[in-house]
């Protein structure tokens, strides 16, 4: 029993012991666990204030960017005064934003004597901005104060302080040649980073992580045609449609509830919505539980984001507030219940666009002449118009001559001008064989393409203003040739026959010569012989041979004798006889007078025959070797033809752009032969390049403005050494038609200068340049007082007095651009309406089927029918990706190829060298095609770009980007 107790108390003991080491093990690892738990406190706080900080920095300097600010150097990172921020301020966000073509502008305006106020002539367009804000140096006041507060309390691990002395920001304009571009886009890079001092190089770490911020943004002009709509002072949502508003107001109809709507979107404007002031919310009253049906509603949603100018947004005239401070129902626009919301926010600018307020007469200004800027739009329009383009024609007349030298002058008409193309000139050739072509040109860009043309044969070569094009043209043929070869060699052959067969002949004549001595010399000595006496006739058989002579056979007799011998019995033969043989005489005589004859015949007929066969024959040969050795001197001198192109300058020294003066020269006019051996009348063609082509190709389908070719129709004269030339060009080669020369009376290049002073001639732009910060508000009117229809009376303002748009629908769509329009009204029966507008008063009549508005209005005051909002009203600008389809479908928007705009091109869309046909075709089928049929809706504000400057006769242009999208693509944080 003793035992037994004494192990029961041995086992307590052991497991109090027990008890004591797992409570001591425990709290060994709770005491960890709670360690590591403060120190993720501590390190969670500190993460969320560092970030808290470098975020909320990075988000100021980004408005500050969108604001345009000169950020200041001494350690706030403030604004400047607008005195202080111009172009030698090394904070200026414009400078940093600037591209090289506005930077070569405001040089020219220095050049030109333009007072742009301070400027650092050494780098006006800057690349990077280093700037820095202490935490110690901001007060309560400035924006950034309470997130740098913050940062004093940043502790470490082990309950230490961090110290951040403030945060260094950098704003680098990226370069880079790899980032896409397709106009004025600008992007940036901006850091921010946590740094112990001002000048520390290096940022403050957590570990081994830096605490630096970087974001990558690009900016790109706000375009006035990005809107749906541009309201010139306050938008009244909390108003009937027929309340009578300020001047420059606008209203848009606040239903009792949403129930009068029947479901109905009402007004969705997919597009930014730009308010130059306020906008005015229906008061939301009702109790949270209270039905939609219950509660007044204004059936307008902004799906984009809303621009102010520089205003607020009231309910019940004062600043908006929600029905709670952040709470479930009341954190987003879209959960507001008196409209359909604000879906991507609002923007606040910081300042008026004084271009609306004197537009919609809430400012007032002394209008300049109108006349000098009607011109320079209808200049610029005209330049960038393809229908109006191509009512011109190329012409041209002699001015002077002199032989096989003419001097010409080519013109374009209406206005159109000679445009310089980006390729790089060539020389083609056609059927040319040995001619050869060179091209002088002093640069690289040619104007004209011109060809000569001589039968199947052409080259054809493009020329600059001041170019020189020599062509050696092709004689004959090797075929050609061949022929007086063989001439040759054939009249060769058969003058050496000739001589042949006269020696053939001599020597034929030499035989019979001696046969006849030989037959005379036998005759003379058978004479001689006594006669013999008669005694019995003895057998005698007589033999006669033939002679062949001149193709004819003549027989000569020859006699032999056969005598026969009683005594013997044998036969003897004897031609030299004691006595005379008569018979032999008789044939002796007989052969001699037959060679007299042959020989006569040679003498009087044969021999004179064969040698006037050898005159012949000679005759013809000489003849074959003179032509070859002529033919071969014309190859040898080819005929030249050079067009020389000069430019044409007026009496003041101006170039003249519509016009070119042509000389022609020929040279060895005899040469002038074709493949085979025909004489050739010269043809010169002229392609004339201007706006409708690119890269010497024309951008339609189409071929071309026909009438952009022209022929100089030169004769050979019937001497064959002198070309006799044509007094007008002509519509086709060898046409006896000419065309009448039109040559403008209106000097388009000094209005151009006038237009576009100390800029180079680009066709989109419609002015020239201003003073940096000059003002053409107080114009804004005049500047935009520039579409209106061909009967529109000049001057007048508004330009046209009204537009109704009447069963306008997606089946007879046109895209229009009209400004400014007294009076804009869509009927019951359009459906569909699109464009460009500035209207002083827009009217949407009543209606029961939706509308759709694919374009941008400027009004200066909209009524809406409270009916056509029941209906359903859908309003977006160009740019939204649906109205691509939507304009495309209604045949706004189509190829110049007439090709589906929907079919794949089959080309991707990063080629590197796509085709004309393609990049005029991915135009025409975009937005893009519509952009340009308007300079002012390309400017960035209303505020105009381009106006008459005080004193001036010429309408100018600042070329100054005033308002910007700044689009945020990443954000890159080690924290």
């Amino acid at each position: 029993m003793v035992k037994s107790v004494r192990n029961k108390r041995g086992n307590v003991l052991l497991q109090i012991l027990a008890a004591t080491a797992v409570m001591s093990t425990s709290f060994y690892f709770l005491t960890n666990y709670v360690i590591g738990q403060k120190q993720q406190v501590v390190k969670t706080n500190n993460m969320v204030k560092l970030r808290f900080a470098m975020n909320s920095t990075l988000d100021y300097v980004i408005f500050g960017v969108r604001q345009k600010y000169c950020f200041t150097d001494d350690n706030l990172l403030l604004n400047s005064p607008s005195d202080q921020c111009n172009l030698a301020h090394q904070g200026s966000v414009e400078r940093l934003i600037m591209s090289v073509e506005q930077e070569n502008f405001i040089r020219q305006l220095i050049a030109n004597g333009t007072n742009v106020g301070p400027v650092d002539k050494n780098n006006i367009r800057l690349a990077q901005i280093n700037r820095y804000v202490q935490a110690s140096a901001v007060t309560a006041s400035h924006p950034l104060f309470p997130v740098l507060n913050a940062l004093k309390d940043v502790k470490t691990e082990d309950g230490g302080t961090v110290k951040v002395d403030g945060v260094a920001v950098t704003l680098k304009r990226d370069d880079s040649p790899y980032l896409p571009r397709s106009g004025r886009e600008v992007y940036m890079r901006i850091t921010v980073a946590l740094k112990t001092g001002a000048k520390a190089s290096e940022p403050i770490r957590l570990g081994s992580t830096p605490l630096v911020l970087s974001s990558s943004i690009v900016i790109y002009p706000r375009e006035v045609g990005s809107f749906a709509l541009l309201v010139p002072n306050d938008l009244h949502l909390d108003k009937s449609w027929d309340y009578s508003v300020p001047r420059g107001d606008v209203a848009l109809h606040m239903f009792s509830n949403r129930g009068e709507l029947s479901g109905s979107q009402g007004l969705v404007f997919q597009s930014p919505v730009f308010v130059n002031r306020n906008i005015h919310l229906p008061v939301d009253d009702a109790s949270e539980k209270a039905s939609p049906d219950s509660i007044r509603y204004s059936p307008v949603t902004f799906a984009d984001r809303v621009y102010l100018g520089n205003g607020w947004i009231y309910s019940n005239n004062k600043m908006y507030s929600p029905r709670s401070a952040g709470g479930s129902l009341d954190r987003y626009w879209s959960d507001a219940r008196t409209f359909g919301g604000f879906l991507k926010g609002i923007e606040n600018d910081g300042g008026l666009d004084l271009g609306l307020s004197y537009f919609a007469k809430l400012m007032s200004g002394t209008p300049p002449d109108p006349n000098l800027m009607r011109q320079c739009i209808d200049r610029g329009n005209q330049l960038a118009s393809k229908n109006m383009l191509y009512e011109s024609e190329l012409t041209g007349r002699l001015t002077s001559q002199w032989t096989n030298d003419f001097d010409y002058r080519l013109a374009l008409s209406q206005g159109n001008k000679f445009v310089p193309q980006d390729n790089a000139s060539t020389i083609e050739y056609f059927n040319w064989g040995n001619g050869t072509a060179k091209a002088d040109a002093k640069q690289a860009d040619g104007v004209v393409k011109v060809s000569l043309i001589l039968g199947t044969r052409a080259v054809e070569g493009q020329l600059d203003r001041d170019g020189k094009l020599t062509m050696k043209a092709p004689v004959g043929s090797q075929e050609y040739y061949n022929k007086f070869i063989t001439a040759v060699n054939d009249t060769k052959k058969i003058y050496d026959q000739a001589l042949k067969t006269y020696d053939t002949y001599e020597s034929e004549l030499d035989g019979y010569r001696a046969d006849l001595k030989t037959a005379e010399t036998a005759l003379a000595a058978e004479e001689s012989k006594p006669v013999k006496p008669t005694k019995a006739p003895a057998s005698t058989t007589e033999t006669s041979g033939t002679t062949e002579t001149s193709g004819t056979t003549t027989t000569v007799e020859k006699t032999v004798s056969t005598e026969t011998t009683a005594d013997s019995g044998s036969t003897s033969t004897s031609t030299s006889g004691k006595y005379q043989d008569p018979d032999k005489i008789e044939s002796l005589e007989k052969e001699i007078k037959e060679l007299k004859k042959i020989i006569s015949t040679y003498n009087n007929t044969t021999l004179p025959g064969q040698k006037a066969k050898i005159d012949t024959a000679s005759y013809n040969y000489d003849k074959a070797r003179s032509e070859k050795n002529a033919y071969e001197t014309r190859v040898a001198n080819p005929p030249v033809v050079v067009v020389d192109v000069d430019p044409v300058y007026s009496m003041t020294g101006r170039l003249q752009t519509d016009r070119l003066n042509i000389n022609v020269k020929f040279s060895n006019v005899k040469s002038l032969i074709d493949a085979n051996g025909n004489y050739v009348d010269p043809v010169l063609r002229f392609q004339a390049y201007d706006n409708t082509f690119y890269n010497s190709k024309p951008v339609t389908n189409d071929g071309g403005n026909k009438d952009l070719v022209r022929y100089l129709n030169f004769k050979v004269a019937s001497s064959r050494t002198q070309i006799e030339a044509p007094y007008r060009v002509s519509e086709s080669a060898n046409s006896s038609a000419l065309v009448d020369f039109k040559e403008s009376s209106v000097d388009f290049d000094t209005l151009d200068a006038q237009c576009e002073a100390a800029r180079n001639s680009k066709p989109s732009q419609s002015f020239g340049s201003a003073g940096w910060d000059v003002s053409f508000a107080p114009g804004t009117r005049s500047s935009w007082n520039f579409a209106g229809l061909p009967s529109s009376k000049l001057g007048s303002d508004p330009i046209l007095n009204e537009i109704v748009f009447d069963n306008a629908n997606r089946s007879n769509a046109v895209f229009n651009v009209r400004s400014i329009v007294g009076k804009c009204t869509i009927k019951a029966n359009s459906s569909f309406v699109t464009g460009f507008y500035t209207c002083d008063e827009l009217l949407i009549e009543a209606r029961n089927t939706p509308l759709r508005i694919i374009g941008t209005f400027i009004v200066g005051n909209m009524k809406i029918h409270p009916t056509a909002l029941k209906a359903g009203i859908t309003w977006s600008a160009i740019y939204h990706p649906q109205a691509t389809k939507e304009l495309r479908a209604a045949n706004i928007l189509k190829s110049f190829s007439g090709k589906n705009c929907n079919d794949d091109s089959g080309e991707p869309i990063w080629h590197p060298i796509p085709s004309v046909q393609e990049v005029a075709d991915r135009r025409g089928c975009n937005t893009i095609s519509l952009r340009a049929k308007a300079d002012p809706f390309q400017w960035t504000s209303v505020d105009p770009d381009c106006g008459l400057m005080a004193g001036a006769s010429n309408t100018t242009c600042k070329r100054r980007l005033v308002r910007f999208f700044v689009v945020e693509q990443s954000r890159e944080a080690g924290l």
